[in-house]
């Protein structure tokens, strides 16, 4: 059944349908919607109604347990707030069960909530008071009897009802909810059903609709495709009265202009045709004068960029060939045999570059080209089948002057130059020639450059060259060395560098003061600073001057000198006036003084001689202070005399320790383990050197100790040492201590005296003798002053057997005032592995004995004049831990009974005796002393 007539058209047609469908199901979704509305509605509202009562439920319960748990409290413990809050309780209890009264309730719940109230009202009126009136009476018979009354059942019943209640309501909640659920999935299937419905309603309609749509579609589809073949088109459609229908006609009216005017659209098609090549061949042009205008401005801008030569001719060669294609091509440079190539084998370019050019030059002179047009040879035609031509053309690169320094030549086969490329190539070529002077040009300044940095980097004076702004242009290397700036690229502000100097200077304000002055554009004066760097080690002295071009000034130089040295010798130059004044003021005023005495007063004989003494000794001490600054001037000249000579140095030291003899605060001792002393120099000034250590040791050793020289053999040197426990001398002193007119300025040795040239004169000695003077020290313990020199000849290491049980020597002191015995005696140990210690003095022999246990002592009897070698045996014998020392007696006094009786010596020997005799007793006592430990005193015998 037709609901519309079939002239109504399709939009309305489908419109009206739409709006059938659409309101069908709208009134249907609106129904099932008030269904579920309405349904969800109710379920809430039960759920509520559940929920409120399980919650008044829930605190009804709470409240009755904690009231009879307060109330049981109270009775049992009398806590008055315990009183106080089953009164709460019971407030809460019925402000609970009016809550539950007010909800819709079964009877059993009606019931329920009337026995509980009148319970409560009988527990909180009766049965509570009467229980408070039996504890406050402390009669708990009367309240165990109340509580037997069945009121305990009653509460106990009441709290299982109430929690029977609860669970009761929970199970009818859980009931509702799986309902509410069971609701739920009904309304879905509905939902779904409805969704069902609407797109089967809707997918009937649709295909009703498109089979109205899709016939006539495909029917014009088929006559368009007869109209492309050209056949009559006839469409059933056009009889219809919709849109379909007046499409068709259209269509049908379409195709009879189309089939009447086909001869006029073929024509205007091949005209069109004709005149879309010509575009496309005018495109094809344009793009190609677009790309050479293109690599044109490539390449002048590579001209105006690229200054090194190299790249530059690189950059050229290669724009060029991409221009105007080559099979072969060379761009060479005449004065500097340099060239680019391409398609050219090694043979062709060396064959180009040793063949003689005068000619093309000279016709390149007279010609702007030469183009010769050849037949190409086999190797040139490669696979190539008759005859190929090969083009070779030759142009010249020309400097401002005319002159010829660079030829291009380049080859085609096949391919003909036009004369527009040969002209343009030309007119390259003296674009070519221009940026080559450039870079000519460029190199030229570059070197020239690199020659004023070097030489500026080659100066020793830091320099700076700022400009007119106060930037910092230009620098050398010393000035990076000396205060760390150096430009790397960019410029350096003046803020920078001027904050980086001033920082480093101790006279910030002056510096600033005088940076500021110079760059003022008025001052045209060449001004100096000097300043400080704040870590010490530098005084630097700036100069600044103004630069000028012309007349106008472009800038201001500014050259730092380090005047550190000459600041040093103008402080020691003052060091050295008042010292020299001290120590020559010193002696004389000793002298002048007891001249004058002398003079003018009568002395006893006694006191002149005292007094001659003295001003001899003054004299003797400016002596050698005029000795020393001779000595030291005679040095630096190179006018020093040496008188060479074999020596040994433990006989230097043995005179050395000699000369100290006397000194009462300090202990001065000989520690020889060489295996060689023998050297070659002067001794005259090897003892002046050991004698300027060890009179140093003494000086800066003002609380006395140990001054030890030791002797031992390193390689093919023999190593010196001199060793203190005095002040030590600080780290930073220590580079700087063997210069002349050094001393170590502090408060431990401002009192001691001295010129500071002692350790220069040693290091200038030791030096001429082939060796190497240096120190190791720390302050507050000790120095200790190394000097090495080149023995005379290499001596073989003798084997040298160890005594038993010292695996490395035993010490063995030796107490003698004859140097040349007390040396002979060290050879001779030292050859049977004893570690040999010298002293002269027996009260420092005694002390140092005591401090370090030797394995044995040797001991001259005649040792002076004040003490002997019997009192230093006395000594040793009441000490006890020398009490078992074993010692031997070397003497040339005649044996003494009393002595011998006093001491229990049964064997005397007087000197002079074969020094193997004391080795072999030395041996045998130690071995002797360490078996049975009897500490006697051994006299060699006389063989």
């Amino acid at each position: 059944m037709k609901l519309r007539p079939q002239t109504q058209s399709i939009r309305s047609e489908f419109l009206w349908k739409s709006s059938f469908y659409i309101a069908v199901i709208a009134i249907i979704s609106i129904i099932i919607g008030l269904v579920i509305f309405n349904n969800q509605k109710e379920q809430v509202e039960t759920r509520e109604e559940m929920v409120e009562k399980v919650q008044v439920i829930e605190d009804l319960q709470s409240s009755i347990s904690l009231l009879f748990y307060y109330g049981r409290g109270y009775l049992a413990f009398q806590n008055e707030e315990d009183l106080s809050r089953v009164d709460e309780k019971v407030e809460a209890v019925q402000f609970h069960l009016n809550e539950y009264r007010a909800l819709e309730l079964e009877s059993d719940e009606e019931l329920f909530i009337e026995e509980l109230d009148s319970f409560v009202t009988n527990f909180s009126e009766t049965i509570f008071p009467e229980s408070v009136a039996f504890v406050q009476e402390d009669d708990y018979e009367g309240l165990r009897t109340l509580s037997q009354t069945g009121t305990t059942e009653s509460i106990d019943e009441f709290i299982a009802e109430s929690g029977e209640l609860q669970s009761e309501a929970s199970q009818n909640m859980k009931q509702q909810y799986e309902s509410a659920v069971s609701d739920a999935n009904r309304n879905i299937m509905l939902g779904a059903g409805l969704t069902m419905l609407v797109f089967f309603v809707m997918l009937i309609g649709s295909q009703r609709l498109l089979s109205r749509l899709v016939d006539p579609i495909e029917e014009l589809t088929s006559a368009s495709d007869e109209l492309a073949r050209g056949n009559i088109v006839n469409i059933n459609a056009s009889d219809r009265q919709d849109e379909v229908g007046s499409l068709a006609r259209s269509f049908e009216h379409m195709a009879t202009s189309i089939q009447e005017n086909e001869e006029e659209l073929q024509a205007q098609n091949e005209e069109l045709q004709a005149q879309q090549e010509m575009l496309e061949d005018a495109l094809d042009q344009t793009q190609k004068e677009k790309i050479k205008i293109d690599r044109y401005s490539q390449l002048n801008q590579t001209m105006s960029t690229k200054l090194d030569k190299g790249l530059f001719l690189t950059s050229i060669f290669h724009y060029v060939n991409e221009l105007y294609p080559n099979d072969r091509s060379i761009l060479y440079l005449l004065d500097e045999d340099d060239y680019r190539s391409t398609g050219m084998t090694d043979t062709g370019i060396n064959q180009w570059k040793l063949a003689d050019k005068s000619v093309w030059i000279h016709r390149l002179t007279e010609e702007p080209h030469i183009h010769i047009k050849r037949e190409a040879s086999n190797e040139e035609k490669g696979i190539a089948e008759g005859t190929v031509e090969a083009h070779d053309y030759y142009t010249a690169v020309r400097n401002s002057n005319g002159r010829v320094f660079a030829l291009f030549a380049c080859t085609r086969f096949g391919r003909p130059y036009t004369e527009e490329e040969m002209e343009e190539i030309e007119s390259l070529m003296n674009h070519v020639a221009l940026g080559l002077e450039r870079s000519v040009v460029y190199e030229e300044i570059s070197r020239a450059r690199k020659l004023s940095q070097d030489i500026l980097d080659n100066v020793n004076e830091a320099i700076q060259f700022i400009d007119i702004h106060g930037s910092m242009l230009q620098s050398n290397r010393a000035m990076e060395r000396l205060l760390g700036l150096r430009v790397q690229g960019d410029l350096v502000s003046q803020e920078k560098w001027m904050e980086q100097t001033i920082d480093k200077a101790k006279e910030e304000q002056e510096l600033e003061a005088f940076y500021q002055a110079m760059l003022d554009q008025k001052t045209t004066d060449t001004l100096s600073q000097q300043f400080e760097l704040k870590d010490g080690s530098q005084v630097i002295t700036v100069y600044g001057t103004a630069v000028f071009d012309e007349e106008e000034r472009i800038g201001t130089v500014f050259v730092y000198r380090d005047m550190t040295r000459e600041h040093e010798l103008d402080k020691m130059k003052s060091e050295l006036v008042s010292t020299v004044s001290h120590e020559l003021r010193t002696p004389l005023s000793s002298v002048l003084g007891f001249t004058e005495l002398l003079i003018t007063k009568d002395l006893k004989p006694e006191r002149q001689k005292r007094y001659l003494t003295t001003i001899h000794k003054e004299a003797k001490r400016l002596t050698n202070l005029i000795n020393d600054f001779l000595d030291l001037q005679r040095m630096e000249a190179g006018s020093q005399p040496y008188e060479m000579e074999d020596l040994s140095m433990d006989t230097i030291a043995m005179d050395v320790i000699y000369q100290f003899k006397n000194e009462a605060q300090h202990r001065l001792s000989f520690i020889d383990q060489s295996y060689s002393a023998k050297v070659e120099g002067d001794k005259e000034r090897l003892y002046q050197v050991l004698t300027n250590l060890v009179s140093n040791a003494v000086k800066f050793s003002p609380e006395g100790g140990e001054v030890t020289i030791h002797f031992t053999n390193t390689g093919k040197d023999l190593l010196v040492a001199v060793e203190d426990e005095g002040l030590g001398i600080p780290p930073e002193a220590k580079d700087s201590l063997f210069n002349k007119f050094q001393r170590i300025d502090n408060s431990d040795r401002r009192n001691i005296g001295g010129t500071g040239l002692g350790l220069a004169i040693c290091r200038e000695i030791v030096e001429r003798h082939g060796g190497k003077i240096w120190v190791e020290s720390e302050v507050g313990n000790g120095s200790t002053f190394f000097f090495r020199l080149p023995l005379q000849y290499q001596q073989p290491v003798r084997t040298v057997t160890t005594p038993e049980g010292y695996p490395q020597g035993a010490s063995v002191v030796i107490v003698e005032d004859d140097t040349s015995l007390a040396l002979l005696l060290s050879e001779e140990l030292r050859s049977h592995g004893f570690r040999v210690i010298h002293h002269l003095n027996p009260d420092h022999a005694y002390r140092d004995i005591v401090r370090t246990i030797p394995a044995a002592v040797v001991v001259d009897l005649m040792l002076g004049e004040t003490t002997s070698g019997w009192d230093l045996v006395h000594r040793l014998k009441e000490e006890e831990t020398t009490r078992d020392l074993p010692i031997i007696i070397s003497s040339a006094l005649d044996r003494s009974d009393d002595k011998v009786q006093k001491y229990g010596i049964d064997q005397y020997l007087t000197k002079p005796y074969p020094p193997q005799d004391l080795s072999a007793a030395l041996l045998k006592c130690i071995q002797e002393n360490r078996g049975a430990g009897s500490g006697a005193i051994l006299f060699p015998d006389k063989e």
